[in-house]
Parts: structure tokens; C-alpha cells; sequence
């Protein structure tokens, strides 16, 4: 998976919003099942639903849903599965694709608060058109220029957008911020605290992916070991059984073996208490 990010010197603020369900950690016990129910859980795309009780928007949602397409083409993950990933590892990478589309320079000064509701996120994930749609729904809402910039006093727009488990979910507002220079001193101070929330947010985002990535290690590195432990001990007991004539002589495990499985499986816990909940808190 290659996400690129571009660097701009200046470029408008997107705060991202993670649901509570991204600290929800995938057990090994369940993974079977959750992968199964994972590609039985989608009957039919929430976007074909929507075309076909909407006909007359059909045209506009499918030239939306190519739009996000090619954005994971272009990033190089068109073809990427995510029914592996864990929540946290899939709104990180999502959030990432985000990132990759531009907005119009004009649009600088605007500040977009973007919200997805829980089960928001578990259709994206098991719906590929859903996923497209909303990235494609940014292509177009970004490419759009405001027509009051370079008046000399325009600050842009605040703009919220929410996404739930369905095109009919999804509502936006935005207002210019002009308008909510009530009191300036107040509304740069609470502009200041959601920028550095948002900061905040995509460093835990990415601390979070990182651990998943080590814990992953982690546990086949306890495997691998544990099974080279195994072999040595059925080796030296079958070379004891034709060195005794036929009598088996207990072999003592091998010490080093156990304490780097013991090592890592303490590794993997001590990941586990000081990671959960990450996402929880970024106030």
C-alpha cells in the first residue's frame, strides 16, 4: 500500500473525526468468523439502494463513485483488501486517502470538520462503492472555488460533514467565518484547539497503526520461535529413542526457547494495556 501525501505551504484545515469503535481490537480466536461474516455481511451496495430509488441522481452518484475510484488507483490500492484490517488501521488508511485529494486554491482559508458514524465506517469498509462514493463525493466538494476569495477580507468557511451507513445519512453545513466573528479572540482560540486536536488525532492515528504492526510481529516472531523449539524437542527425543535402545530419556526444553516466547507474549500484553483506548482521548 503506497499513500502519497503532498506538501503544500499553505493549504485549508481538514479535521478528521474517529468513532469510538476505532480502538475496538480484532481477537486471533475470532478472526475466521469475523472474515467470513465480514464477506456474507453485504447483500447488495448502499449506493446501487440509492440509484434505485433516486434515478434521476443515478448519473451524478455513478460519475462520484468513479471520481473515488480513481483516487485508490492513483494511490496504487485499488485492488487493496480491508476486511483484514482492524477499525483503527482502516480509518487511518482511509484518512490518508483523504489526504491525497486537493482542494482548489482558493478554498485556503477554510477550516472542514468531517464526522463518520460507526456504522458509517463498517459499511465503507465492507461496501467498496460506499468507500468510493465519499471519496469521490471530496473530489468534487473540493474542487469547487469560492468566489469571494481575494476580496481582501475573506476568512474562509467553517464546514461540517457527516457520513452515516447510508447515501441519505450524509449531510453537510458550512458558514463563513466571518459571520461567526462574534467575538474574534474567542473563535481564534477555539479555531487554535481543534487544529491541535486534530494534530493530536492523526499522531495517535499513526501510533496506532504502528503498534498493530509490532504487535503483528510480535506474536509471529512467538511463533516462529515456538516452532523451532518444538522441532528441536521431537529431534532430540527421536535421537534419544535410537540411542537407548528403544527407551525414551526425557529432554529438558530448551531455556532459550522459552524466555524469548515468554519475552514476546509479555511484549504483546504490555502493547495491549498501554494501547487501549488511544483514539478515546485526544482533547
Amino acid at each position: 500500500m503506497s499513500i502519497t501525501n503532498t506538501t503544500i505551504i499553505k493549504q485549508p484545515t481538514t479535521i478528521y473525526e474517529t468513532s469510538a469503535q476505532g480502538s475496538t481490537k480484532k481477537t486471533q480466536s475470532s478472526d475466521t468468523q469475523t472474515i467470513n461474516s465480514f464477506k456474507d455481511s453485504l447483500s447488495e451496495s448502499v449506493v446501487k439502494e440509492y440509484k434505485r430509488k433516486h434515478p434521476d441522481r443515478a448519473a451524478h452518484v455513478d460519475k462520484q463513485v468513479r471520481a473515488g475510484k480513481a483516487v485508490k488507483e492513483r494511490n496504487g490500492v485499488a485492488d487493496l483488501s480491508t476486511e483484514d484490517m482492524t477499525m483503527e488501521e482502516y480509518q487511518a488508511y482511509f484518512y490518508a486517502l483523504l489526504d491525497t485529494i486537493p482542494y482548489d486554491f482558493t478554498r485556503v482559508n477554510d477550516t472542514t470538520i468531517i464526522t463518520i458514524s460507526d456504522k458509517g465506517w463498517e459499511q465503507m469498509r465492507k461496501d467498496p462503492d460506499y468507500e468510493a462514493w465519499i471519496l469521490g463525493y471530496f473530489v468534487e466538494d473540493r474542487s469547487v472555488r469560492n468566489p469571494f476569495f481575494g476580496w481582501g477580507n475573506d476568512a474562509g468557511s467553517m464546514i461540517t460533514e457527516h457520513f452515516g451507513a447510508s447515501i441519505e445519512e450524509h449531510h453537510g453545513e458550512g458558514i463563513s467565518k466571518a459571520a461567526l466573528k462574534g467575538n474574534s479572540d474567542k473563535d481564534d482560540d477555539e479555531e487554535d484547539w481543534w487544529i491541535k486536536r486534530h494534530k493530536r488525532m492523526k499522531k495517535l492515528m499513526k501510533e496506532q497503526v504502528d503498534r498493530a504492526i509490532k504487535r503483528d510481529s510480535a506474536q509471529k516472531a512467538a511463533a516462529r520461535e515456538e516452532y523451532t523449539r518444538q522441532q528441536y524437542l521431537s529431534s532430540a527425543r527421536q535421537h534419544s529413542f535410537l540411542t537407548s535402545d528403544g527407551k525414551t530419556v526425557p529432554t529438558a526444553p530448551n531455556p532459550e526457547g522459552i524466555s524469548a516466547a515468554m519475552a514476546a507474549a509479555a511484549y504483546i500484553n504490555t502493547l495491549d494495556i498501554f494501547g487501549s483506548g488511544v483514539t478515546g482521548n485526544v482533547n
